[in-house]
């Protein structure tokens, strides 16, 4: 998915760089990383009067959203305290209980048991956000603590210091 941004942030610095002289083997680069992207159902590749034009899919869309999430995650700062995520979905809503799992992992979540998820980072408000979009309040309870057994092995999960 790099790629995508290496494609796309190289060929965006060449366009905003005025004046600069025309290289075939960068467009070349360019053209090469556009189709294999276009290959792998990222990008739709649309001609019209013998020029090609480019256009994210929604494949494409959702992989550049997920990797701007995750850039958002990694620069965060750790405040010392740990956040501590407790759900208890009744059987007959597992189908949410197994939607809201891997939701949990997007945001930065790691289980530490099947319904019990913890992440160093401050995510209440897309967490409130998430529960009350699908009305799982209910069954939700989210800890900040400061001290937890096996700290530092969590921290190593997360690359804390």
């Amino acid at each position: 998915m790099s790629s995508v941004f290496r494609a796309g942030g190289a060929a965006l610095d060449n366009l905003l760089r005025a004046g600069q002289k025309y290289d075939q083997r960068i467009h070349r680069s360019y053209a090469k990383s556009l189709y294999g992207l276009s290959r792998r159902g990222y990008v739709e590749i649309k001609r019209e009067n013998n020029e090609s034009f480019f256009h994210l899919t929604p494949k494409g869309r959702l992989a550049v959203l997920k990797h701007l999430h995750l850039e958002k995650l990694l620069t965060r700062k750790w405040d010392g305290n740990w956040r501590v995520a407790i759900f208890d979905i009744p059987e007959e809503l597992k189908a949410w209980r197994e939607y809201l799992r891997p939701k949990l992992k997007d945001m930065g979540f790691f289980p530490l048991q099947e319904s019990v998820y913890i992440t160093p980072y401050p995510v209440t408000e897309d967490l409130n956000q998430l529960l009350d979009k699908h009305g799982l309040r209910d069954h939700f309870r989210y800890l900040t603590v400061t001290e937890i057994d096996g700290e530092s092995e969590l921290k190593k999960q997360f690359k804390l210091k």
